[in-house]
């Protein structure tokens, strides 16, 4: 049977494989340093404060999250690079191969392996602290706060990534610039058009006959659509728009 041209489980596990080698030693002491840091703060808070160190817990997930942006926004830097670049995109994988593997890497592999790192540290300093194997910590690994983290993380992330295929340079700040003013435009064009319906709402209450016609759910459609845009179409639109920038640099 011929194999496919679009997607081959093989050919991804190869790339992925090769791009996880090929940096590994950086990643690892990016990894290390990182979580020693992470470790000598866990223990200085558990010695001064030991009731707060599962208040350090979103200080993690900040750090997680905003390494996992750099991460991401790094992961095409091949393609920035002009002589790599005519090797990688030589390689016999495809654009989706390409892309999952990148998403793979970033979006799936990384969250999991930094939440293991942070129940390490607090399962560590909880051990050198008080001596005694505390498990809590991996208890929680599957708790509601967590899940929700990550699935935040994913779905946040995909526009680090689109930003490292779209962009040639300076990716991550490149990548936050086009968010501080794309959230500037959107909070003006959300409060023109909420001033704007609120004025004529308040026209409407002038008369109580008119309160009553006043349908609730005009009020929050907008609200409404955001949080379906945010939690179901969000993540694709971003990877769609991504396979086809790295479609484009492809040829």
């Amino acid at each position: 049977m011929e194999k496919s041209n679009i997607f081959n489980i093989n050919r991804l596990y190869l790339l992925t494989r090769r791009h996880l080698f090929s940096n590994l030693t950086g990643w690892m002491i990016a990894f290390g340093a990182l979580s020693g840091v992470m470790l000598v703060i866990s223990l200085l808070v558990a010695n001064f404060q030991p009731g707060s160190l599962a208040m350090l817990t979103p200080t993690y997930l900040t750090i997680m999250f905003l390494g996992g942006y750099i991460f991401t926004s790094s992961i095409f830097s091949e393609l920035n690079e002009p002589r790599k670049a005519t090797h990688y995109l030589t390689l016999p994988v495809s654009v989706t191969e390409r892309l999952a593997s990148a998403w793979l890497l970033t979006g799936i592999l990384f969250p999991l392996f930094a939440l293991l790192m942070i129940f390490l540290i607090i399962f560590l300093a909880n051990l050198i602290m008080n001596l005694t194997f505390d498990f809590s910590p991996f208890a929680n690994l599957f708790s509601g706060n967590y899940v929700n983290a990550f699935k935040t993380y994913l779905v946040t992330q995909s526009v680090f990534l689109l930003g490292a295929a779209y962009f040639r340079k300076y990716n991550f700040l490149k990548t936050l610039l086009v968010l501080f003013v794309f959230f500037v435009a959107f909070m003006i064009v959300s409060g023109l058009l909420g001033w704007l319906f609120l004025s004529h709402l308040a026209e409407m209450l002038a008369s109580e006959e008119a309160a009553l016609n006043v349908d609730p759910v005009a009020v929050r459609w907008i609200p409404m659509a955001a949080n379906f845009f945010y939690n179901y179409l969000m993540l694709p639109f971003f990877l769609v728009t991504t396979w086809f920038t790295l479609k484009e640099r492809q040829v």
